[in-house]
């Protein structure tokens, strides 16, 4: 399996899961990897993965999840950000159509600020969505608000009021993705099973092309300096689908 192929499915997939409120149908899960192969292993090992960030299998029911497990320092964070936000001017939803239209049609500076005051509660619910990959939720909320701006910004490439609710979600979401990548806390168990898998699997090949016969695990062991244990793990993972390794 080609690890760099997996991850650009992977995180195509956990996107696609947040857009929905952390599902994802069996149907979307098996588009996703389809191409990939996986075996049952790797299948488990993905779905454990989703589990891990809170992702559930099957249908959205419409509600928002409040019951988060959060550490004391994100609830206190959450809590006080909330009162914050509680002060906040309220508007109808014709207000919310002006302030839309004025925003993008007007260029007007109040109305952009206005649509920013609109959209913060939005950058909480989605960064409640982001943060079982591990990054504090103020870094989030913080990282979002920065995505929830540059869209704003963004509005002169749009042409319709409409549009705008999708620019606005999808710049937040781009800039929470980004904050974990580069955070690097988005390093989970099953990407550092793949990258040994990876490595075990090239250095096996080669392996197997200086000898010109399959390697055993302790050959490959002595030769390459990987741990046996982690060999024979790989080879258990991939029901031993590794070229060159003997199973």
């Amino acid at each position: 399996m080609n690890a760099e192929e997996y991850k650009k499915s992977l995180d195509a997939a956990v996107r696609k899961a947040h857009e929905n409120h952390n599902h994802i149908s069996e149907d979307e899960f098996k588009n996703f990897f389809a191409s990939l192969n996986l075996s049952s292993e790797q299948e488990k090992l993905t779905r454990d993965y989703f589990n891990e960030l809170n992702i559930k299998f099957g249908k959205w029911d419409g509600k928002i999840e409040d019951d988060l497990s959060l550490d004391e320092n994100d609830g206190n964070y959450l809590k006080f950000y909330l009162e914050e936000l509680s002060d906040l001017p309220e508007y109808s939803e014709e207000e919310k159509k002006e302030i839309s239209r004025a925003a993008l049609e007007d260029d007007d500076d109040g109305a952009k600020q206005k649509l920013i005051n609109m959209h913060l509660n939005d950058v909480v619910d989605i960064a409640k969505l982001y943060v079982y990959h591990g990054m504090p939720l103020e870094d989030l909320i913080g990282e979002g608000n920065i995505g929830l701006m540059m869209a704003v910004d963004l509005l002169g490439t749009l042409e319709k009021v409409d549009e705008i609710e999708g620019l606005i979600g999808k710049t937040i979401m781009d800039a929470m993705d980004a904050a974990i990548a580069r955070d690097g806390e988005d390093k989970s168990g099953i990407e550092d099973v793949l990258e040994r898998l990876e490595n075990i699997s090239q250095a096996a090949k080669e392996l197997s092309e200086d000898l010109r016969r399959d390697v055993t695990s302790a050959e490959l062991a002595e030769e390459s300096g990987i741990c046996k244990d982690d060999i024979d793990e790989a080879i258990r993972i991939t029901g031993g689908n590794i070229e060159g390794l003997i199973k």
